[in-house]
């Protein structure tokens, strides 16, 4: 059989991804080198087949190699394999590995490390039992770990993800050049990534990418990466949240962001948004920016970032709140913002700019939107003296009106045309 790829077995929730845990390292012993090209616990914990195939199980707790040894499968894992203490475990370019079966899976303990490192024209390949090369015929491979030495490197995973995900990251790794094809449910599972570059992930059940949370994602997304035939394609953001006086970017991508729970930044962080990125967010939320929040999403003309709903409906998500009030360092420029604002957020508008908010609006588009209002400005004063506004057009509310808080005693909303919004266009 042709040389295949690796999995990773994960659930919805990091500290279940793994699948099994760690149940076959009862009496480990000291490790020897067998004439099998590898380092093990014990030469008869990795004995040949018949075929001259390395046979492995159980757990690994010192620096292993596996060698190529120029067979169509030149190593079978029988269940689970544990990489436990501070062992490394080197795959080297042209190895490929076969998973026996649905419990088939390698899990990289907190303290040990994985380097699967193979070259374009030899990758590393990780593949189910060769009676059954259906989608989901082996588990995967999870790395707890954050050691930085953890590497994926033109390695192929094929026919995986009998479990959550067929590459789940907890802790940390470097993921380039890689290939996912066919999964029983999804792709990889994020937590943090030192790069995560050319990939190509295709044929999976459900979503090809799953971010847990970015806390330690200070970059979302990556670069050059292929997504095709995918079940739910879209990069899936399961939950957000950020720590203090950090930058976060969310780079674009070739897929949009599905955001299942909205977006919603707070405290002391900074959210960069590279040109060209796109944001589905699910019906019934929506999009909100704190106050301390520096906010930058600069698309360009040729390149706008996009905000949309999960389907093409006008009026699908709640709509686009912004509170930040760090007017010289926030800007939204070349935002599409589409499908948005229904009766039920702040008063029957689509975009809401909160009573101190302050930040550079323009270029910028509202539309598909059953909303009454495009623009909802909550204190007409704070808007002229801290907002710079330019070039902002709004079709498809009822009367694609801006309405404004004016601050003065028993008005309550004006929908005149103020200094500052003289630009705004209304299609």
């Amino acid at each position: 059989m042709k040389k295949t790829p690796l999995f990773i077995a994960a659930s919805a929730l990091i500290l279940a991804s793994c699948g099994g845990g760690s149940n076959n390292n009862q009496g480990a012993q000291s490790p020897e080198t067998n004439d099998n090209g590898i380092t093990e616990q014990n030469p008869s914990d990795a004995p040949k087949n018949a075929d001259g195939q390395v046979v492995l199980s159980g757990s690994i707790d010192k620096n292993v190699t596996w060698k190529d040894l120029g067979l169509p499968v030149d190593y079978i894992v029988e269940g689970e394999i544990a990489l436990d203490g501070n062992s490394l475990v080197t795959v080297e370019p042209g190895v490929t590995i076969m998973f026996t079966g649905t419990d088939g899976r390698i899990v990289v303990g907190e303290n040990a490390g994985i380097k699967m490192q193979g070259t374009q024209d030899k990758p590393i390949v990780l593949t189910g039992p060769t009676n059954n090369q259906n989608v989901g015929s082996w588990d995967g491979v999870c790395v707890r770990s954050k050691r930085a030495d953890n590497a994926f490197e033109y390695v192929t995973f094929q026919n995986g993800g009998a479990g959550e995900h067929v590459l789940a990251i907890e802790g940390s790794a470097s993921i380039k050049n890689c290939t996912i094809d066919g999964t029983g449910n999804n792709g990889i599972f994020i937590f943090k990534t030192t790069a995560f570059e050319n990939n190509t992930i295709k044929n999976c059940k459900e979503y090809p990418v799953t971010y847990h949370t970015w806390a330690e994602s200070t970059t979302i997304g990556g670069k050059g990466n292929t997504y095709e035939n995918n079940g739910k394609n879209f990069i899936y953001i399961r939950t957000h949240y950020g720590d203090d006086n950090t930058t976060y970017t969310f780079s674009k991508e070739s897929i949009p962001y599905f955001c299942d729970e909205g977006l919603d930044f707070n405290s002391r962080i900074t959210i960069n948004i590279e040109p060209g990125a796109k944001f589905a967010i699910n019906r019934g939320w929506g999009v909100v920016v704190g106050a301390d929040v520096i906010f930058k999403a600069n698309g360009t003309a040729a390149d706008p970032i996009v905000f949309t709903g999960a389907e093409d409906k006008p009026g699908y998500w709640n709509g686009f709140e912004i509170h930040t009030t760090q007017n010289d360092e926030s800007s939204i420029t070349y935002c599409n913002f589409e499908n948005l604002g229904n009766k039920d957020f702040h008063d029957d508008c689509a975009f809401f700019i909160g009573y101190d908010a302050g930040f550079t609006f323009s270029n910028c588009k509202i539309s598909k939107t059953k909303a009454k209002y495009g623009v909802r400005v909550e204190n007409a004063g704070n808007f002229v003296d801290n907002m710079r506004c330019d070039n902002i057009t709004i079709s498809d509310a009822s009367s694609a009106k801006v309405i404004v808080n004016t601050g003065i005693e028993g008005v309550i909303n004006d929908e005149a045309t103020l200094d500052g919004l003289d630009k705004i266009k209304m299609d």
